[in-house]
């Protein structure tokens, strides 16, 4: 894998920009960037290429959100003999080789489309109306940010509030270049700088012309959209999903009074955001199940359409997959363990529509079902990168790290409520400050369950054990390993675990 070495730009054909679902296409033809950038539509094209290429399944289709990285955090339980993430859940990255070459792989070569785009949007006002210059260009920078800050969480550092001399140690390089040089290796510190810089560049943009701002716009400005193009802006990098990522970002640097200002704008401006809304009772409790939105998706900041991600995840999610043989990939959730995580026996989940609606609850095993494909399914296809609770829980954190454990409590509980939790099973105002943080990381674990976000979440605390696991988590478990190649062909430092990793 030599991703950042061997750098192509692809038209992805058969794009139609109106609508509204990434189409499931393989690249059929090379075009050169300036060919493909005289027009508007190259653009527009090249934009959701990127979005495509983050849909795969060595990223968001499979192995950044239900697979590899939800297993490594000890999300599920798995049979002995279900291959290679039975080895992989006790951390055997050796198990892992290409799984991780391969998610640094196109996580690169995606940034690399990216970084096509920004350097080719310049100077193009000529052909590109001023919204679509500063829409598209915002959304790049963005993503760059976004795509570099998912690799440092991996391969870089983490507990960095109480180990900030970490930040000095070579990680990962951020590119911003499109071209075939090799990009030097950066520290933590130099990529989180490089990461601010775009956020806030994008931010700028993002905030004048992005429709889902909610500032005031200039007298001056027009949304051209006849095609579609900004519809939907839950799935492309929007204004929301900067700010969500600059709050994420200022959490990993243990920054939270500056993620909490974040948290807080966007609380106070959520009910101008257009069809943002928390899921309806009416719509996850429907009575045909095809009505059911199980991934809650008018809540979604930052989402990927990927076609046929059902097919994608199918082995891991679907017990009757192999029938009438057992399907031993399954990832699951025993019983026992699903009625302890809910608090069935003190009746505090058992209207939560996280327990009832999006377990598959068949057998003893409880699978997820967030992510089915049923025959005229309107919901489908959908995965939520960043969710709108997100944004309340790091808010909870925040107050209660300042002890304004009263306000946290209120924040966790507007999501409790609406996840249909009863009002006399809301958490008590006067809950200690050490409960509530075991509240927190409960709620963490019953919302993102196969979303690949709770390896972050205990690498960025600096959790020494994972719940579920009696395995002790050092650095070698949360650094994940440069890939070979990249170190025997482009030179790169080793980060401290690749060898352990063996």
């Amino acid at each position: 894998m030599k991703a950042i070495v061997k750098i192509t730009l692809v038209l992805l054909s058969s794009l139609t920009i109106s609508c509204q679902r990434w189409l499931d296409v393989e690249p059929k033809t090379e075009v050169k960037s300036d060919i493909m950038f005289e027009s508007e539509s190259g653009f527009k094209d090249a934009i959701i290429g990127c979005y495509i290429l983050m849909s795969k399944s060595s990223m968001y289709g499979r192995e950044l959100t239900t697979g590899f990285l939800d297993v490594i955090a000890q999300q599920y339980s798995i049979d002995q003999n279900g291959g290679d993430y039975y080895r992989i859940k006790n951390f055997e990255y050796d198990r892992a080789e290409s799984i991780i070459s391969n998610i640094w792989g196109q996580a690169y070569t995606t940034i690399a489309n990216v970084n096509n785009i920004l350097e080719n949007i310049e100077n193009k006002e000529n052909i590109l109306h001023p919204t679509h210059y500063s829409i598209i260009k915002g959304e790049a920078l963005g993503l760059r940010a976004f795509l570099h800050f998912e690799l440092l969480r991996m391969f870089g550092w983490g507990d960095l509030e109480n180990h900030p001399e970490n930040l000095k140690r070579a990680c990962i390089p951020y590119v911003t270049s499109y071209n075939k040089e090799i990009t030097k290796q950066n520290t933590g510190e130099e990529v989180l700088s490089a990461i601010h810089k775009d956020l806030e560049e994008a931010s700028v943009l993002l905030e004048k012309y992005d429709p889902w701002s909610t500032a005031k716009k200039n007298e001056a400005y027009v949304l051209p959209n006849d095609d579609k193009f900004y519809t939907n802006r839950m799935t492309r990098f929007n204004y929301w999903a900067v700010q969500a990522t600059m709050a994420r970002v200022y959490m990993w640097e243990g920054k939270r009074d500056k993620a909490l200002s974040i948290v807080e704008n966007f609380i106070n401006n959520r009910s101008q955001i257009e069809n943002l809304d928390w899921i309806k009772d009416q719509t996850i409790n429907n009575e045909a199940e095809i009505e059911r939105d199980l991934t809650f998706s008018t809540e979604h900041l930052f989402r990927l359409d990927i076609h046929k991600l059902y097919e994608g995840l199918r082995d891991l999610i679907d017990p009757d997959y192999n029938s009438p043989n057992p399907n031993n990939r399954l990832l699951f959730h025993t019983s026992e363990y699903a009625q302890k995580l809910f608090e069935i026996d003190d009746h505090v989940g058992n209207s939560d529509y996280r327990y009832t609606r999006l377990y598959t609850r068949a057998t003893s095993k409880y699978s997820i079902r967030k992510f089915y494909d049923m025959e005229n399914y309107k919901y489908s296809d959908r995965m939520p990168l960043i969710r709108m609770s997100e944004m309340y829980y790091m808010g909870a954190e925040c107050l209660n790290r300042q002890g304004k454990t009263k306000d946290a409590v209120a924040l966790l509980n507007v999501v409790r409520r609406n996840r249909g939790i009863a009002e006399d099973k809301m958490l008590p105002s006067g809950i200690t400050s050490q409960k509530l943080t075991e509240e927190i990381e409960k709620e963490w674990k019953k919302e993102f369950l196969g979303e690949g976000q709770m390896f972050y979440f205990y690498k960025r605390l600096g959790y020494t054990k994972f719940p579920n696991s009696s395995l002790p988590i050092t650095e070698k478990v949360y650094v994940l390993p440069i890939p070979e190649d990249e170190i025997n062909v482009g030179g790169r430092e080793p980060n401290s675990t690749t060898d352990e990793n063996k």
